[in-house]
């Protein structure tokens, strides 16, 4: 792939062999909710005895819900998960290669006690923050930041997924901070092609979506881009020299 190409690309990368062709991440035009699937049904029904109206309105009309699914990617769960809640912390499994079946996994950890009490949580939520890994690495033509929104109007309310900004300038990692929903100590399994959340590039320009395996040149990126963040304990400290080296590393 030539250098300057990128230009008009976003390209996300994963080291997963089976991840793009099971679980891949899509254009939120395409992501299929069952309630959407309702509202089309009912939309079919009384259309025929309502259209030549001129006051007739429907839910499917509304730009302002359905035209947020026209911007961005759905970023999906890339394994099954289970999470127990138990009071303030909670535990959790991947379903992971081996007799076991599921396992304890570090791509799915608790953010730091003092983050979850000074964000402000849901009434509802449990008493953590769950951070989800996916292990999916973003590149961006240079500027293009990413707002990460929960899923619009899910089928189901298990978790939420928080809202922020996303800048690969800075952190190239796709990872998720989640309001638990669920209060109750019980299992609650997640599956495999969930979506976690909503990811809309903050440019007016239309860009190429390109997914890929990860290659030797993302690893080494990986590998670098771990150096600079651990070479201090301020990690603010290093964001200018993160950013210079993103932008020289990817042509950007």
């Amino acid at each position: 792939m030539k250098f300057w190409n990128r230009k008009n690309k976003i390209e996300f990368f994963h080291n997963d062999a089976s991840i793009i062709e099971n679980f891949p991440i899509i254009e939120s035009k395409d992501l299929k909710l069952n309630w959407v699937k309702k509202v089309r049904q009912d939309f079919q029904n009384v259309k025929p005895h309502t259209d030549n109206r001129p006051d007739f309105t429907h839910l499917i009309r509304c730009p302002g819900i359905f035209d947020l699914f026209k911007y961005g990617y759905i970023i999906p769960l890339h394994k099954d998960i289970i999470i127990k809640s138990k009071g303030k912390i909670f535990e959790c499994g991947f379903q992971e290669a081996n007799p076991a079946g599921f396992s304890i996994s570090d791509q799915a950890s608790s953010s730091a006690t003092q983050f979850a009490n000074l964000v402000p949580t849901p009434p509802w939520a449990a008493d953590f923050i769950v951070k989800i890994i996916t292990g999916w690495f973003v590149i961006a033509p240079k500027g293009v930041k990413f707002l990460i929104l929960p899923i619009a109007y899910p089928d189901t309310f298990n978790f939420t997924s928080a809202i922020g900004i996303l800048d690969p300038e800075i952190a190239t990692q796709l990872n998720f901070q989640m309001f638990w929903n669920e209060k109750d100590e019980k299992e609650v399994l997640i599956p495999a092609g969930t979506p976690l959340g909503h990811l809309i590039p903050l440019s007016e320009k239309k860009y190429q979506m390109v997914q890929r395996n990860m290659n030797q040149r993302d690893r080494l990126w990986i590998a670098k881009l771990h150096s600079a963040t651990t070479a201090t304990f301020s990690k603010t400290s290093m964001r200018i020299k993160i950013t210079n080296m993103y932008n020289q590393y990817w042509n950007r």
